[in-house]
C-alpha cells in the first residue's frame, strides 16, 4: 500500500513538473529575409527585417514593423480561435475581427503544404526543435525545412496558417502573402512576465470587415 501511494505521488509530481516546465510567457524575436523574391535595392531596403511575437498562456501578439512608416499586428488565441488584425500606415489605422468564414477564407488563400515526418535538428533559441521538410506540388518554390518547438504553453500557434497541422510554436518557416515570400527565423527568446495590457490597442482603429481590410492592405502594398 505504501509503495502504491509513493508511486502515485511520484508520478503526480513528475507530470506536474513537465507541465510547469512549459514556457507560458515571453517574447520571441525573429529575423526576416526575402530569398525567393526578385527585389530592387530600394524595395529590399524598405521591407521589414524583424518580427516579434509576444505570448502569454494561449494568446499571441505578432508584430511586423518598419520604422514609423507602417506596423501590422495579429492577435490570436488558439483556445477560443479568435483572430484580430491591425494596420497602422500613415493615416490608415484599421483593424478587423475575423469570423469563422473569414478564417476559412484566410486558410484557403495560403499554400497547401505537404509535410514530412518530424526529425531532429539544431536547437533554436535554446528550445528543442523538430524539423519538417515542406513542399507544395503546385508551387514553384523549392522544398524547404521548417522548425517548430513544443517547449511553450501554446501548442498550435499556427492554427490559422498553412502550418495549422503542425504542433508547437514556429521557429523557422516561410510565409507567402500579398505577392511576397518571407523567410522567418527565431533568433532570440526573452522570458518575461507579459501583461494583459500589452495585447490591448494603442490607437483608435477603424474596424472593417475582413474582405475590405484585406483589400486595403493589398492596395497599400501595391502602391508601396
Amino acid at each position: 500500500m505504501r509503495l502504491s501511494i509513493f508511486l502515485f505521488i511520484f508520478l503526480s509530481l513528475s507530470l506536474s513538473s513537465c507541465t510547469d516546465s512549459k514556457i507560458n510567457s515571453g517574447e520571441i524575436e525573429y529575423e526576416i529575409s526575402y530569398p525567393y523574391n526578385d527585389l530592387s535595392k530600394i524595395m529590399e531596403m524598405m521591407l521589414p527585417k524583424t518580427m516579434t511575437v509576444v505570448f502569454k498562456d494561449d494568446k499571441m501578439l505578432t508584430t511586423i514593423k518598419k520604422g514609423n512608416w507602417f506596423t501590422t499586428k495579429v492577435i490570436s488565441n488558439e483556445s477560443t480561435k479568435e483572430l484580430e488584425m491591425r494596420l497602422n500606415m500613415g493615416s490608415d489605422i484599421y483593424n478587423t475581427y475575423l469570423k469563422k468564414d473569414d478564417i476559412t477564407s484566410l486558410l484557403n488563400s495560403q499554400p497547401n503544404y505537404n509535410f514530412s515526418k518530424p526529425y531532429k535538428g539544431p536547437n533554436l533559441i535554446d528550445c528543442s526543435s523538430s524539423y519538417y521538410d515542406v513542399n507544395n506540388p503546385s508551387d514553384s518554390t523549392e522544398n524547404f525545412a521548417s522548425a517548430f518547438t513544443t517547449d511553450f504553453s501554446i501548442q498550435n500557434a499556427s492554427w490559422f496558417s498553412s502550418y495549422n497541422k503542425i504542433e508547437g510554436m514556429p521557429l523557422e518557416y516561410l510565409v507567402k502573402r500579398y505577392g511576397l515570400v518571407l523567410k522567418i527565423k527565431a533568433i532570440k527568446l526573452i522570458k518575461r512576465d507579459v501583461k494583459d495590457s500589452e495585447f490591448e490597442p494603442k490607437f483608435k482603429y477603424k474596424e472593417l470587415p475582413y474582405e475590405q481590410y484585406n483589400k486595403k492592405v493589398q492596395n497599400l502594398l501595391e502602391i508601396f
